[in-house]
């Protein structure tokens, strides 16, 4: 997945409601805040079928071969909504692992945020996929399919741990680039290093 390079504009109150969500979400798995999730078990939980062209025995060879050959650096995964009531994902399995993982969290954003296609893009390439939709919203899947894969208490634990990037990007099966983004983006370091100085100023006296 690649990392947004400018500031993100959120509709107010979108970033704290992704972290209470994502933690949320993990209650109702029976995890710690902090614990690696799957992205296909996620998919099992939300009883959203994930699928790959293979899947699709419809699909003539020629697309099938185009798109998990010559083509399959073009495209991550879509979601496709069924009579607005449910939801199936199609995904790349040609991609690394760790990138499968943020393709299928950033359509479950999609999903998990209810957004849904517009009438300005019923007629545009891939008509009626979620991928088709406005900036705004495919900002918002990347936020918060980043945030699911790697929240804040996750970060925090690796990190007051000492853990590397590369640690932490094995842990939660992402890459290491998806893992220090999300250290920078929330300024965890600088959370525990203040919390370190106050302790510091603590014992001292």
């Amino acid at each position: 997945m690649s990392q947004p390079q400018k500031k993100q504009t959120f509709r107010r109150g979108f970033k704290k409601w992704t972290d209470d969500k994502v933690i949320e979400i993990r209650r109702q798995l029976g995890l710690k805040e902090y614990s690696p999730v799957c992205a296909f078990d996620l998919c099992k939980f939300f009883n959203i079928p994930i699928l790959t062209p293979s899947d699709i025995k419809e699909l003539p060879e020629y697309y099938l071969a185009e798109l998990l050959g010559n083509g399959a650096a073009s495209w991550s995964a879509v979601t496709i909504p069924i009579n607005n009531t449910s939801h199936i994902i199609i995904h790349n399995p040609m991609n690394t692992p760790a990138r499968q993982q943020s393709d299928i969290m950033h359509e479950l954003g999609h999903i998990i945020c209810e957004h849904t296609l517009t009438a300005d893009h019923d007629q545009a390439c891939f008509a009626g996929c979620l991928r088709n939709i406005d900036g705004t919203k495919e900002e918002e899947a990347t936020w918060f399919g980043a945030c699911l894969q790697l929240p804040r208490p996750a970060l925090l634990y690796c990190l007051n741990r000492k853990m590397s990037v590369e640690d932490i990007a094995k842990k939660y099966n992402c890459s290491t680039e998806m893992a220090q983004y999300r250290i920078n983006i929330t300024g965890v370091s600088k959370q525990i290093s203040r919390s370190y100085r106050r302790n510091r100023r603590v014992y001292f006296l």
